[in-house]
C-alpha cells in the first residue's frame, strides 16, 4: 500500500492496514483476468431517517447472459444483516423510515413506482403511468409523491398518403422522424422523442396522478420537498436549443396547491444541484454566474429568505452532493488533485475543513445522519465498498470484493509530480507489476483520461492492474485542462484542444518516468478512450517514441464529427468561429490531419452504437492510415455505445485481449 502524497494520519494508516486484513493466508499469486467476472460494483448507499438500516445498490454480472445486473441491498448501519431487498433502482426511504420506495419495470415495460413495507414485506404498485417516470420525491409527511415523466411534443408534419381506404389495413412502413432541433438523440438510448419532462403528483397510497408543471419547463434532476406544499428542483426555462443542453439549468420552487413557479437561483448564470435544509428554510446549490467557459469551477451559493449568497470561490472542482449536517453546517464532495475529499462548510464562517487530514484516496458522499457521513470508498488497491466518516476516521462497512482480490499481489501504485516543458505543474501516477525491481526494465503503457474537463485519480482500475500484473508499468496522468486543480488549469485548453500544451503535458510525464531509468523505452505504448483516444491520435501525430497505439471511440475530424454527435452545441462551442467561417481552427486540432507524419502502428477501436464519438470518426482515421501506408486494424465493437466494454462484460475481456495482443504483436520480439 503507497502513501501518495503527503503524510497520512496514524489513525488512517491503521484502518488501511485492518481494512484488507481477511484471512492468515498471505497473496501468492498475479491478477487473472477471470476474476473480472465476479467483481461487484457498490453503489448509492442511503441511511434511514433514523439512521438503522442503510439501502444500497449492488451491481454484479450474470455470465450466462453477458449482462450486468443490478439489485438492491439492505444491511443494518453497523455492516451487519447485509441481504437482498428488492429488484429496483432509486431507492427513496419514507419520512418514518419504515417503506422504500423504488422504480422499476412492471409488465409493460414502464417504470413505475413500488413501494416495500420493512415489517412485513409487502410490496405495493403505486403508479400505473403511460410514461416511464425518472425521478421521484416523498412529500415531508409521507402523504404523496412527487415525480417526473416525458411528454413529447406534438407531431405537426405528417403526410397523409392517398389512396388508404376505410376499414382496410395495411403494412406500410412507419411514419418518418422529422427532425427539427439540433439535440435529438442521445448516446446510450439513439434517436429520441423530442419534448419535456414534467412533474406530477401522486398519493404515497395509489391512485391517480395530477400533473402540477406545464409546456415551456423541463425538469432536470435533484427533485425534494421544501414542505409539505412546495417542491425544489433542477430545471430548465431557456430551451434555448441552439445552447448546450447543461448549461441551462437554473434551480426552481414550484408550489404543488397553486402551481406557481419560482426561479430561486440568479437570473444568469449555470444553477444546479439543489439541497433543501431539515427545516426547509434554506436551500444551498453550486453555479457559476457566467456561461462562457469550457471548464469552471462552480461555487456553492445559498438560497435564504428569498436571497441568494455566494458561500465560495476559487475551489480545485465543482462541488458536489451537497448534505446538510445540522441548519449551519453542510458536506460537500470535491475533486482534488486526484482524490475525491469530503469537506464540510460552515455557512456562517465560510470556513471550509477536510473532514479527513491528508486524505488522497476516494470518497463518494451519498447521505449523512448525525453528523455522520456515508458513501463508498475505494482506493488504488480496492473497489468501491460502503464506508461512513465519523470523527476523522474512516470506517469500511462492506468487503464484497476482498475475498476475490486477496488471493492476488498487486502492483504499487505511486504518485509523480513533476513539470511539463513551459513550467507547468503536472501530477500523475504509475502502477509497477508485483515483486518490481528497480534495476529492471519494464514495457510502458501511458493511458490518457476523456472529457477532456476529468481528473484520474488513484483508484481500482481492473484492467490497469491486469496489464501491471502481465509485467506492465502503467502511467496515468492529469494534463492541463483536468479538472481538480482549479479553473485557470481546466479552462486553458478552451479553443486549444488537442493541442501542444496537453501533448507536452503527456510526453514529459513519460520522460519523467524513463529518466528513472526502469523503463524499457523500445516498448512504450499509448492508448485512450473518448477525449483520450483523441489525445492518443494527437501523440501519434506529433511523436513517433512508442512502439504501438490505441485510440479508443476518438474525435479525428472535427468538421464531420459536429454533425453527427449528440454534443453538437457543446462541440461549436471549442471553437471561436464555425467551420464555414473559418475552418482552420478545426482542420487545425482534427488528428486525422496529422496523419501523413505518423510512423506509429495505430490500433482503433470503438463501439458500433457510439453517438458521442460516432464510429465514423474512427472509419474515417482508419481509412486514412490504409492509404498512407501506416499499420492500422479497426475493431468495430458490438452492443457498444460511447466506450468499448461499458454495455456487455464479454467486451471488457475483449477490448484487453486486443489491447495487449495489439502491443505484443510490437515487443520487438
Amino acid at each position: 500500500m503507497n502513501l501518495r502524497g503527503g503524510e497520512m494520519s496514524t489513525r488512517y494508516i491503521l484502518f488501511i492496514l485492518s481494512f484488507f486484513v481477511v484471512s492468515a493466508s498471505a497473496a501468492n499469486d498475479h491478477l487473472k483476468q477471470e476474476s473480472y467476472w465476479d467483481i461487484q460494483a457498490i453503489s448509492n448507499p442511503i441511511i434511514s431517517p433514523k439512521g438503522k438500516n442503510i439501502i444500497f445498490s449492488k451491481r454484479y454480472i450474470d455470465k450466462k447472459n453477458d449482462a450486468f445486473v443490478s439489485d438492491l441491498w439492505i444491511m443494518s448501519s453497523d455492516g451487519s444483516e447485509k441481504r437482498f431487498f428488492v429488484k429496483g433502482s432509486n431507492p427513496r426511504w419514507s419520512p418514518d423510515g419504515t417503506k422504500i420506495a423504488f422504480v422499476k419495470e412492471d409488465k409493460n415495460k414502464t417504470s413505475q413506482i413500488f413501494v416495500k413495507h420493512l415489517l412485513n414485506g409487502s410490496e405495493s404498485k403505486i403508479t400505473n403511468f403511460k410514461s416511464n417516470i425518472k425521478d421521484f420525491a416523498w412529500s415531508k409527511d409521507g402523504k404523496y409523491f412527487s415525480f417526473s415523466s416525458f411528454n413529447e411534443y406534438d407531431k405537426t408534419w405528417i403526410i397523409d398518403i392517398p389512396g388508404k381506404e376505410k376499414g382496410e389495413e395495411y403494412n406500410w412502413t412507419e411514419e418518418p422522424t422529422v427532425v427539427t432541433t439540433m439535440h435529438w438523440k442521445s448516446d446510450g438510448k439513439g434517436e429520441e422523442k423530442i419534448g419535456e419532462n414534467h412533474l406530477y403528483l401522486v398519493d404515497s397510497n395509489g391512485g391517480s396522478a395530477v400533473k402540477i408543471s406545464d409546456w415551456g419547463l423541463n425538469y432536470v434532476d435533484d427533485l425534494q420537498w421544501v414542505d409539505n406544499n412546495q417542491i425544489v428542483f433542477t430545471g430548465d426555462n431557456s430551451l434555448n436549443d441552439l445552447e448546450t443542453p447543461w448549461k441551462q439549468s437554473s434551480i426552481f420552487k414550484l408550489d404543488v396547491n397553486t402551481k406557481d413557479i419560482q426561479k430561486i437561483s440568479p437570473k444568469d448564470g449555470v444553477y444546479v444541484s439543489p439541497k433543501v435544509s431539515l427545516d426547509g428554510k434554506k436551500i444551498v446549490y453550486t453555479g457559476h454566474p457566467n456561461k462562457e467557459y469550457s471548464s469552471v469551477a462552480f461555487d456553492i451559493l445559498i438560497n435564504e429568505n428569498s436571497q441568494n449568497k455566494v458561500l465560495t470561490k476559487d475551489l480545485s472542482a465543482s462541488p458536489r452532493r451537497l448534505e446538510w449536517i445540522d441548519s449551519n453546517n453542510i458536506f460537500f464532495n470535491i475533486d482534488e488533485r486526484g482524490s475525491a475529499k469530503l469537506k464540510s462548510l460552515n455557512l456562517n464562517t465560510l470556513k471550509i475543513v477536510n473532514e479527513i487530514k491528508d486524505f488522497n484516496d476516494q470518497f463518494y458522499l451519498t447521505s449523512v445522519f448525525d453528523g455522520i457521513a456515508y458513501g463508498i470508498y475505494s482506493n488504488a488497491d480496492r473497489p468501491g465498498e460502503i464506508a461512513k466518516i465519523e470523527q476523522l476516521n474512516i470506517k469500511p462497512l462492506s468487503q464484497f470484493n476482498e475475498l476475490v482480490l486477496s488471493q492476488y499481489d498487486l502492483g504499487n501504485t505511486t504518485e509523480i509530480n513533476y513539470k511539463s516543458y513551459d513550467g507547468t505543474k503536472i501530477q500523475g501516477w504509475y502502477i509497477t507489476p508485483p515483486n518490481f525491481d528497480k534495476k529492471k526494465k519494464y514495457p510502458l503503457i501511458l493511458v490518457i483520461h476523456g472529457g477532456p474537463h476529468a481528473m484520474y485519480r488513484p483508484s481500482f482500475n481492473y484492467q490497469w492492474h491486469q496489464f501491471a500484473s502481465d509485467g506492465y508499468i502503467v502511467l496515468f496522468t492529469n494534463p492541463r485542462g483536468s479538472t481538480g486543480y482549479g479553473s485557470s488549469f481546466a479552462n486553458i485548453i478552451d479553443n486549444d484542444y488537442p493541442g501542444k500544451g496537453d501533448l507536452e503535458d503527456l510526453l514529459s510525464g513519460v520522460d519523467h518516468l524513463t529518466d528513472k531509468g526502469f523503463i524499457n523505452e523500445s516498448r512504450m505504448y499509448v492508448q485512450g478512450c473518448s477525449g483520450g483516444g483523441v489525445l492518443t491520435a494527437w501523440v501519434v501525430g506529433h511523436d513517433d517514441r512508442f512502439a504501438a497505439a490505441a485510440s479508443l471511440c476518438p474525435v479525428t475530424n472535427w468538421i464531420s464529427m459536429v454533425g453527427t454527435t449528440d454534443i453538437p452545441a457543446w462541440t461549436f462551442e471549442w471553437f471561436e468561429e464555425p467551420f464555414w467561417k473559418d475552418p482552420s481552427e478545426w482542420l487545425d486540432h482534427s488528428p486525422i490531419m496529422r496523419t501523413g507524419y505518423v510512423k506509429t502502428p495505430t490500433l482503433f477501436m470503438t463501439g458500433v452504437l457510439d453517438i458521442r464519438t460516432p464510429m465514423a470518426q474512427t472509419e474515417e482515421m482508419y481509412i486514412a492510415f490504409k492509404q498512407a501506408g501506416i499499420e492500422t486494424a479497426l475493431v468495430r465493437m458490438n452492443k457498444e455505445w460511447h466506450g468499448t466494454d461499458r454495455e456487455k462484460p464479454t467486451n471488457w475481456f475483449r477490448t484487453y485481449g486486443y489491447l495487449s495482443e495489439w502491443y505484443e504483436k510490437h515487443s520487438g520480439n
